[in-house]
């Protein structure tokens, strides 16, 4: 807790503020006259939201009372009279023994009370002072209100913006009453005193006093997919990254919403670490899966850090990570859709897109053929893409067309597997490459030259003889080379027969 000077001088000086305090506030404290001038109490933070709008009230615990004028004069702490017994509590309950009037002044002189200028500031007698205060009965609680936020000159971190209030000088109990929401915490209850100690003296108890607010903004939660693309049947492992406050927040979850074409199983393995370790699985929960979630945009679970282990968190990166299945409800949309709840309440969207391309099959003169197969394989040809458990194969419709979709980027290989009635078997195959982007190309034609590519629909043709195949390019050379070996039979078939006549007329 920051206790400033003042409390660092109080604590060094022990024996003089210990007797002043003790005979002067108690004995003689109708002889000294209480410090009424106000003090600016300066609170900062690390953004302008975690001091705006906020519901507080201060609790004055202690006084100064000044003994003398000029350059006599002198300065006690003295507690004030209608919350003396709660800080008498709140002091015992924090550690200190042998508890005597006046409370505050004496915890002070004996050193009792001491100061954490670090987060969570949850260590130390002050803090465990001002936690137990706060839950007292107090009396003259006054609500005040900050002054806008502003940036500070060269501030950064837990300084970078300021806000101020004016009260009476002082020792105060602050105490957030604004709730907790995902984006800003409440901040913890907070000791705060006006005043400087010079010489181990209280000398200037109007002088202001900066504390830091004591809440945080939390960092909003990221996910990110292991692809940027996916077919049918993937799987996609999500990571979802996020950092506890510190000091800890009421709750820390995860609130996931799978949308459709997203798989999640019920008995689904989640990896979970803080700073990269592994979190024990006692430490968190998961809600939202007791049996398969098939996403639809609406349905959602969560995985939560159990609200008992949330201070040995605080401060700590959280990552979950955890895989989804892509089903077959994904076949004909572009991208399958996650979502995660941010610290506002609003869900951001994680997509992962899918691609498609087409087939229109005619003859040769660019008729509409009907009943054409097709079927997709990997890149080299040698194993077919599964949906849904089966080969992926489709049938031309009645316009000759037909479309894979559903695929992830990359090379496949087409290949022609049920020619229409009437048509040559020379069944064409041929590889089409999807870019990243979802551009497609065609990575490598059929030898016949019967596929050509328009945007992203290939248009394939069957033919009724070899004379319908054209003749120039690889086609052409396999069409030439079918009539060599052809004109190479004949010609042995009619050496042969010369070979059989010549013999019969020499016989």
């Amino acid at each position: 807790m920051k206790m400033r000077k003042l409390f660092a001088g109080l604590a060094a000086a022990a024996t003089l503020l210990g007797g002043l305090a003790i005979s002067a506030t108690t004995a003689n404290a109708a002889n000294g006259d209480a410090v009424t001038d106000n003090a600016t109490f300066t609170f900062t933070a690390e953004t302008a939201e975690q001091l705006t709008g906020r519901s507080v009230t201060a609790y004055k615990i202690g006084e100064y009372v000044q003994y003398g004028t000029g350059d006599n004069a002198a300065y006690a702490v003295q507690t004030v009279a209608g919350n003396a017994e709660a800080v008498k509590t709140a002091l015992e309950a924090a550690g200190q023994t042998d508890v005597t009037a006046d409370y505050l002044a004496n915890a002070l002189a004996a050193g009792f009370l001491d100061k954490s200028g670090t987060r969570a500031w949850t260590d130390g007698t002050t803090r465990k002072f001002a936690n137990n205060l706060a839950v007292a009965t107090l009396t003259g609680g006054e609500p005040v209100t900050l002054s806008d936020a502003a940036p500070v000159d060269g501030g950064t971190g837990d300084g970078a913006y300021s806000a101020t209030v004016d009260l009476p000088a002082g020792i105060y109990l602050f105490v957030d009453n604004t709730a907790a929401t995902g984006e800003i915490t409440k901040a913890v209850p907070m000791v705060v005193a006006s005043g400087t100690v010079t010489n181990g003296a209280i000398t200037s108890p109007t002088a202001g006093a900066t504390v830091n607010f004591k809440n945080s903004k939390n960092t909003d939660k990221t996910k990110i997919a292991d692809k940027n693309s996916v077919s049918v049947g993937d799987t996609i492992e999500y990571t979802l990254t996020g950092k506890v406050a510190n000091p800890a927040p009421a709750s820390f979850e995860f609130t996931d919403r799978p949308g459709t074409g997203l798989t999640v199983a019920a008995n689904i393995a989640f990896t979970v670490t803080a700073d990269g370790t592994a979190v024990p699985a006692d430490d968190y929960t998961v809600t939202g899966l007791d049996s398969e979630l098939v996403g639809d945009g609406t349905k959602t679970f969560a995985v939560s850090i159990k609200a008992d282990k949330l201070a040995d968190y605080a401060g700590k990166t959280i990552v979950v990570k955890y895989s989804a299945t892509v089903n077959s409800a994904a076949a004909n949309q572009d991208q399958v859709v996650n979502e995660l709840q941010g610290n506002d309440g609003t869900y951001k969207q994680t997509t992962v897109s899918l691609f498609e391309f087409s087939i229109h099959k005619t003859d040769a003169a660019g008729n509409a053929l009907e009943g054409a197969g097709f079927t997709l394989y990997n890149e080299d040809g040698t194993a077919a893409i599964q949906r849904d458990g089966k080969d992926y194969v489709l049938s031309t419709d009645a316009n000759g067309d037909l479309t894979f979709s559903g695929l992830a980027a990359g090379t496949y290989t087409v290949k022609e597997t049920s020619v229409p009635t009437g048509y040559l078997q020379n069944k064409p195959e041929f590889k089409v490459t999807i870019a990243e982007n979802g551009g497609v190309t065609l990575a490598q034609g059929d030898v016949w030259g019967l596929v050509t590519l328009n945007d992203k629909t290939f248009t394939v043709k069957n033919v009724k003889s070899i004379t319908q195949l054209p003749l120039t390019g690889a086609a052409g050379t396999a069409l030439f080379a079918v009539v060599a070996l052809l004109l190479a039979g004949a010609g042995v078939t009619v050496f042969t027969k010369s070979r059989g006549t010549k013999r019969a007329l020499n016989a």
